[in-house]
């Protein structure tokens, strides 16, 4: 998920026709499915004013359909900050190529500065998500129809981009078969542990008591 982002801008400005099956014509694709999948999460949006709702959709939609889970936290990081954190670029660049020479910023500009900057700070400093890690939640978050009474369903966790290797389990999520597959996972955990030392290093987990080590709940590492 690494490399530069791609945006429509920066693709029309090459010059010349472009082919079907060229490279031009796969990222010209890309970047449609993924504006797109934006279109529809704002369509989640423009239902309903719960902001949790709005990250949640939006999270979910932006995920490629071809996979199931994402493989790993790194993977998480990547997706979120790579994906989450720049979708408003494009309309954010395009607005302040409109705006003439000396005109102040338009008022939707503002909004996105706004929310990008809130959006970074929240992710530098601790970013609720839901566990994009696990095929079960993955799975109930694309059957949702955005419904604010069913988000006790899904399990949710926090990043931070300050310990990209830590996370902490918000909520293990109310869904049965969320529920099931902790309590799976959490045997499995304690059985290994029985045969083998732990010999993992928490110095820094005491020194920062909001997140735990990868590997305390299911899946996120």
């Amino acid at each position: 998920m690494g490399g530069k982002k791609i945006s429509e801008r920066s693709i029309k400005k090459k010059s010349g026709p472009t082919h079907p099956h060229s490279r031009r014509a796969t990222q010209l694709a890309r970047v449609a499915h993924r504006k797109d999948k934006l279109n529809q999460a704002k369509s989640v949006r423009n239902r309903s004013s719960n902001a949790k709702v709005d990250r949640l959709s939006t999270l979910v939609l932006m995920l490629p359909d071809d996979i199931d889970a994402l493989p790993d936290l790194a993977s998480v990081h990547s997706f979120v900050a790579e994906n989450f954190l720049t979708r408003h670029e494009d309309e954010l660049q395009e607005l302040k190529s409109e705006r003439r020479p000396g005109r102040p910023p338009h008022k939707r500009e503002l909004e996105l500065k706004e929310i990008i900057a809130k959006e970074q700070q929240e992710y530098s400093e601790g970013f609720e998500i839901p566990d994009l890690t696990s095929v079960t939640n993955v799975k109930l978050l694309r059957d949702w129809q955005g419904d604010p009474q069913a988000l006790p369903l899904f399990r949710m966790v926090r990043i931070s981009a300050k310990y990209p290797e830590q996370c902490k389990l918000m909520h293990p999520g109310n869904h049965k078969l969320l529920q099931i597959e902790f309590k799976q996972q959490n045997e499995a955990t304690a059985a290994d542990s029985t045969s083998e030392m732990d010999t993992t290093d928490s110095t820094n987990v005491q020194e920062r008591p909001d997140f735990q080590r990868v590997g305390e709940f299911a899946q996120m590492g």
